[in-house]
């Protein structure tokens, strides 16, 4: 019987040595290792995305219009080879990489989801938000790749603070100039970071 406690305790202190080692193992975000003011896509920051099987991007540029979820949305034109509607996620924090160093990256603040009809070229506006406030924004000689998926400290506050807040209009600039603080500012003001916490 006594042999049988023991065992019963150490296998509860294992147990619980796994939870907290577990604990342990699960990072927060780490530090951002690109420069401030020179935003661009760093392997030590980005973790990956793929698009789902059958889904291809026929062209990803600059949108002549503004919508209001963005006054910088990319214009995009997807194919769907798979022979059902088929439902994408570009994930919060996902990157879109100009490939000409004249235009600035672009980035998601919040999950995107959009349904592909199947063998259809469907266009589509996504609201993206820019990442280097000196360079060009994007327009219809831009041409844009998907990167991976943003993760450090700076940029995952704002993606918290901004996750169950609707980014339209007013508040949608609010947005771009925060990210525009922690890309080629110093880090998130106070100010902006109150004014984000206090968007509907």
């Amino acid at each position: 019987m006594k042999h049988a406690s023991r065992l019963l305790s150490l296998l509860v202190l294992t147990a619980a040595f796994v939870l907290l080692a577990g604990s342990a193992c699960d990072k927060s975000a780490p530090e951002h290792e690109w420069e401030h003011g020179a935003f661009e896509p760093v392997d030590a920051n980005q973790k990956p995305y793929t698009l789902p099987a059958g889904i291809t991007i026929d062209s990803l540029y600059g949108a002549d219009d503004d919508i209001p979820e963005s006054y910088t949305p990319l214009y995009m034109v997807v194919t769907n080879g798979n022979s059902g509607n088929t439902t994408v996620t570009f994930p919060t924090g996902l990157v879109f990489d100009p490939g000409n160093i004249e235009y600035q990256y672009m980035m998601l603040l919040k999950d995107f989801t959009f349904t592909a009809a199947p063998g259809a070229n469907d266009s589509i506006l996504v609201p993206t938000y820019g990442c280097n406030e000196d360079l060009s924004s994007p327009d219809d000689e831009s041409h844009y790749d998907l990167a991976g998926i943003e993760w450090d400290k700076e940029t995952d506050e704002l993606f918290t603070i901004v996750a169950n807040k609707t980014l339209v209009d007013s508040a949608s600039d609010l947005a771009q100039d925060a990210l525009y603080e922690i890309t080629d500012g110093d880090s998130l003001t106070d100010a902006t970071r109150n004014a984000l916490k206090a968007l509907p």
